[in-house]
């Protein structure tokens, strides 16, 4: 037996060996194909090991399989976020933010690159990236977080189409770290927080006016969309995929697309509902105007459990100051 790491098992289309835990439990079997959600979920094994194998044969078969007239640009694939200057990405930023700066333009940046290989159908390479995001979420932005935390120091500002998704990501995984949640729940919640609006995506691209001009019952169609992605497209769990399509759902069955209540609704959409509400709030997306923190906090508890989860809103409340008054817009720059 022989350990295999996660960056030998991405560059394999087919995979050519049997797959095992360190208590010899069979992971995958040899042939199957590796999609994007197979290699996700391997990343969360400490371990994986092989028989040996003829590494040679192997790399024949893999060369051959490369060999394909269909490749991929060498510059939409070739960046990491190590790579990334922040001088080259120019954005807004929160001045007031736990995290620095530098870290915030280059989150920013590295999600746009995602999203363009998304766009352009690089999935496998797209979600790979994805997944290195999640990491880094955890590492750059949870380990800035104070208790009693200023929601507004915690929030990414700036364009709506990157840092919506992002901010509903870093709620979540904090209210799923909150509610102690295993590790790879985190980051489920996580990628399901940077994927739940995907479906808008797929509108804009079949027509740039789309938002604009279509009426509220066909943008509700981003949620099915988004799960259809995420599911057939992407190949992501179900439990990732369900977050697109329930998490405008509402605790006593008011939302849409299948008007659900109560525990009907994931855990995963229940807890997305509750960040997602907060930070269309916070970037004036909602009915209600609001111009800080604790405005935000005190109507999402005017809304009450009619549309959240009481579990899911009473955390979220609990981890923040009541007291952040700090006028959103004095802290862009």
């Amino acid at each position: 037996m022989r350990i295999v790491t996660p960056k030998e098992l991405s560059s394999y289309k087919v995979l050519p060996f049997d797959l095992y835990t360190e208590n010899k439990g069979k992971i995958l079997e040899a042939g199957e194909v590796l999609t994007p959600g197979k290699l996700i979920m391997l990343k969360n094994y400490i371990k994986i090991y092989t028989e040996d194998f003829n590494s040679e044969d192997t790399e024949q078969k893999d060369n051959k399989h490369n060999s394909s007239d269909e490749k991929i640009p060498s510059q939409v694939m070739n960046f990491s976020y190590e790579g990334l200057d922040p001088a080259d990405f120019e954005t807004v930023i929160n001045k007031d933010a736990y995290v620095k700066m530098e870290i915030q333009v280059k989150i920013k940046y590295f999600y746009k690159l995602i999203l363009d290989l998304l766009i352009q159908g690089y999935y496998e390479e797209g979600l790979l990236k994805l997944n290195s995001l999640v990491g880094i979420l955890k590492t750059e932005v949870y380990k800035q977080v104070h208790k009693s935390s200023k929601g507004s120091r915690i929030r990414f500002l700036g364009e709506y189409e990157l840092c919506h998704p992002l901010n509903v990501a870093v709620i979540s995984g904090l209210i799923a770290q909150k509610l102690e949640f295993s590790t790879m729940a985190i980051d489920h919640v996580i990628l399901a927080g940077l994927l739940h609006d995907i479906g808008k995506l797929k509108i804009e691209l079949s027509d740039s006016q789309a938002l604009l001009t279509m009426n509220e019952d066909e943008v509700k169609q981003h949620t099915i969309i988004g799960y259809k992605m995420i599911k057939e497209e992407f190949e992501l769990p179900e439990e990732i995929a369900k977050v697109a399509l329930e998490h405008h759902e509402n605790n006593d069955g008011s939302g849409y697309p299948q008007g659900l209540s109560s525990d009907y609704i994931s855990e995963f959409s229940q807890i997305i509902n509750v960040a997602n509400y907060y930070d269309n709030l916070a970037f004036n997306r909602t009915h209600t105007l609001i111009m800080n923190n604790k405005e935000a906090l005190r109507t999402m508890l005017e809304v009450g459990t009619k549309r959240f989860s009481a579990k899911m809103l009473y955390t979220f409340i609990h981890m923040f100051n009541y007291d952040d008054s700090k006028d959103f817009n004095d802290m862009v720059v």
